[in-house]
């Protein structure tokens, strides 16, 4: 019967482990090579738009990506973000904005007609560190038949790191990416 109780302890142990770790799971950075574009996804801040651009401007790309997310009566993300790197350096004419999206797997599967239209082999993913890991889970997924090279690279001024749990903001972020993991699983 004692061992009844070391079920119990063994899962308390594991759950911690994977509490205090939780951001290895969750963030996925890669180093940048030169790829055909650089694919910025709505729903950030302004540091997704610096990232994109810093990266534009090393070399990374000559094109940017950003999806059309609502953002109020007739306003756009990509309206916004693209307003944004034109400001940062980014000439307009290396900036393209596509569908109307407002979800991650939106932005994945409206990415087809572009990644064909534009013969698209590889691509960057930017977006927050919390979001990178299912982010480029669901555009491999989504777009798995496209014969695609991925690069993740998040914002590398985010802070969401072994100690995200010690701050309100990256505990919520942390909340729900796994909310929205888990609802990602079950479209599975």
């Amino acid at each position: 019967m004692v061992w009844l109780w070391c079920i119990p302890a063994v899962l308390l142990i594991l759950l911690l482990g994977l509490f205090f770790h939780l951001h290895r799971f969750l963030v996925l950075e890669q180093r940048p090579q030169r790829v055909d574009a650089i694919v910025v996804l709505s729903g950030g801040d302004p540091k997704r738009e610096e990232e994109a651009a810093k990266l534009y401007q090393a070399g990374y790309s000559d094109r940017i990506i950003l999806t059309r997310a609502p953002a109020g009566w007739q306003t756009y993300t990509s309206d916004m973000m693209r307003e944004h790197l034109i400001d940062l350096g980014v000439p307009a004419d290396s900036i393209i904005d596509y569908g109307i999206v407002t979800s991650t797997r939106e932005e994945a599967i409206l990415l087809r007609p572009l990644i064909d239209e534009l013969s698209l082999r590889s691509l960057i993913v930017v977006t927050n560190k919390f979001h990178s890991a299912r982010a480029l889970w669901i555009f491999k997924r989504v777009l798995k038949d496209e014969n695609i090279t991925w690069i993740s690279v998040p914002v590398r001024e985010d802070i969401f790191d072994h100690q995200w749990w010690r701050h309100h903001h990256t505990r919520k972020q942390a909340a729900s990416e796994i909310l929205k993991t888990f609802w990602e699983i079950m479209k599975l």
